[in-house]
This record gives structure tokens, sequence and C-alpha cells, in this order.
């Protein structure tokens, strides 16, 4: 008889199935090995119907078979590969409560940030340097505050993403459109195994399956689902990254959007976003307040800025705010610098536990 791991492979490989069909079938069967054992009793296409006698018949020596043995085999060569069926512990509940839940998760990395706290973060893959550095500085930010940071692996803000947590070893999930072991784009090979240090690769596609148009939109609905919030970093309207936040909505998640110039086409998605209610994202601050994060995760003091790490213009702030509380706008005229060069330095020096937003103004902390 076959294993359940085995039996749930072989029902993934079979050609023309589908998610849809799978799901109908799996309110009406009590176990993965059933499909196998009687095929003739479910609703299913002759031409499936036909490969399941094929694969009884053959056996082993069944092509699906074969392909099946060959995802355990990989699960099998290394620590860091993992296959997480319906009812492995370590499938995320996020996932499972999806109507179209994947059947197997093809994860490569630490797994176990899967059950994290996550924020994911989409945008452009032709997005502009501002959207580039915004993405980063955003990334790193909600990394420090211990926050896994979730994208699609893609090129533009889903590589500046990943790219700025594992520049300081934090963990970062890309849940990709392709097989996992399949390097998409060519270019994120070392990033990918960057990623998998601390953080993790995830796909419910089988293992040599080529990207295709079709996987990404599903691939997103995985984005936002593993994701408590979703942000959105420079999108045109009819993007990959909206589609993500219509998932994310479908499924209860709150929506960020970034706004950008509006004379950028690929803004004008999160200015629909931010027109139809999404809130707006301007800093990680946003997202941390949102979720009440300072109050359920504070900083370690590990990861305290000493004062000897601070840039010039953080030290003049903390001289600044040493006299008095200031709002951003008076912080920036006191120390004769545009507010948007202050952003950066200001959720640094908050995220450090150097400073604080009060109602009236930043303030200095008790750094003892």
């Amino acid at each position: 008889m076959l294993s359940d791991e085995l039996a749930w492979l072989r029902w993934v490989l079979i050609p023309n199935l589908g998610l849809k069909r799978s799901h109908q079938l799996l309110n009406l069967i009590d176990s993965p090995q059933a499909l196998f054992l009687t095929p003739d009793r479910w609703p299913l296409p002759e031409s499936v119907r036909a490969t399941i006698r094929e694969m009884n018949l053959l056996g082993e020596q069944h092509p699906v078979h074969r392909r099946a043995l060959e995802q355990l085999s990989w699960r099998d060569q290394h620590d860091s590969h993992h296959l997480l069926f319906p009812d492995h512990p370590d499938m995320p509940t996020s996932l499972s409560e999806l109507y179209d839940a994947p059947l197997v998760l093809w994860v490569k990395g630490e797994r176990s940030v899967l059950n994290q706290t996550q924020v994911g973060l989409v945008g452009s893959r032709h997005a502009s340097p501002n959207a580039l550095r915004h993405a980063r500085t955003l990334s790193q930010h909600l990394s420090a505050a211990g926050l896994v940071v979730t994208s699609g692996g893609a090129k533009g803000i889903d590589t500046a993403c990943h790219t700025a947590v594992v520049s300081r070893h934090g963990a970062t999930v890309a849940v990709l459109g392709c097989g996992i072991d399949v390097i998409y784009p060519k270019n994120n090979r070392q990033l990918f195994e960057d990623i998998a240090r601390d953080g993790c690769l995830v796909s419910e596609y089988p293992l040599g399956t080529t990207p295709r148009p079709g996987h990404f939109p599903r691939r997103n609905r995985l984005i936002s689902a593993l994701s408590t919030v979703v942000g959105v970093i420079e999108a045109s309207p009819k993007s990959g990254s909206l589609i993500t936040a219509m998932h994310a909505l479908e499924q209860g998640r709150d929506v960020f959007a970034m706004p950008g110039d509006i004379g950028n086409p690929n803004s004008a998605g999160c200015h629909q976003l931010i027109q139809e209610g999404a809130s707006l994202l301007c800093s990680a601050d946003d997202i941390l307040k949102h979720l009440d994060w300072r109050n359920s995760s504070a900083p370690s003091s590990s990861s305290r800025l000493t004062l000897e790490d601070l840039t010039p213009v953080q030290h003049s702030i903390l001289e600044t705010l040493s006299s008095d509380q200031h709002p951003l706008d008076m912080l920036a005229y006191h120390l004769q610098v545009p507010a948007h060069q202050l952003l950066e330095p200001v959720l640094e020096l908050e995220l450090r536990g150097l400073i604080e937003q009060q109602p009236g103004g930043y303030t200095l902390c008790d750094i003892a």
C-alpha cells in the first residue's frame, strides 16, 4: 500500500487533475490512497481515470510514480529540503484554510519561519530607483523589528526586499512561481541560496516546473495568505501586485500602499488602492503601529545602537531632542535638512529604542 506521502505526490503529479477538482474530491475521499484504490468510484474525467489505471498496472515503472519518487529523494538529500503535506505540523494554518489550498509545499531552508509573523511586500518588476530604495529601507526596518518579510522572488521590488533582509541576516520567505529547483530569474541564484540560510524558498509546484505566466497569479495568493499584512510598493493598475492585494482583501488581510509620483504610471496602482481604502504606507512604523508590534516584540538590547554607531545626522537628532520634543517638520527646520531625508534616520532611532513618537512629536527614550 502507498504511504500518505507518496500518494499525495502521485496525486499532484497526475496530468489534468487540477487543484479545483482535487478539492472537490477531498470532500468525498478520506485519504489520498483511496484515489488510487478505487478510481472508478470518483467523479473524474476519463483521461484521469485512464492515467490512474495505468499507474496501478505499471506500478513503479509508471512515469508519474517515478517523478513522485524523485520528489521524495530530493527531500531526503539535505536537511534544508522539506515537503509539507496537508497534515504536516509545519503546514501553515493560513494556507490550509484556503479554498484552493496547496496539497504539497516544497520548502528549502528554515521551514519554521512559515509560522512566524510575516509582512508581504510586493511591487513592480520595473521599479524606479526611489521605489527600490524605499523597498530596501522598509524591509530592513521590518526585519530589524523581528518580522519575516515575504515576497515573490521576482526582479525589481521583490529582489530589493529579499536582498535587504539577507544583508542583515534576517528571515525572508520567497514564494516561487516555478519548481523550487528552478532559478528564476537566473540572476537570483546567489540570492536564493542566501534566503534559504535564515529564511526559506517555497513553491506549490513540483521540482522541474518551469515558470509560466499563469503560475504567478496563483503564487500571489500564497504570499498574501502567509502574511498578516500586505504592503504594495509601486505597482501599475493591472500588475500582479494588485492581484496580491486583491487576494489579501479576500483573505481578510490588511493592505498598505506606498504613494509615489503621480506622473509615474507604475504608481497608479498604489494610488488606486489608497483611493479604495488601503492604508497609507510611508515607513515601517505604519505597519509596526498597526500590528502593535512594539508592545508584543520590543527590540532586544543586542539590536540597539550604541552612541558610537550613530550617523552625524542621528547625533544631531538626539541633541535637538535633548532639550524638547519636536515633530518631524520642526526637526527638519532645526537641522536645516529636508524632512524626507530624516525619515530613515528617525525610524532607525525608533526601532533601536532611542527615541519614540508622542502626540506632540518625537522625544528621547531612556537608553541607560
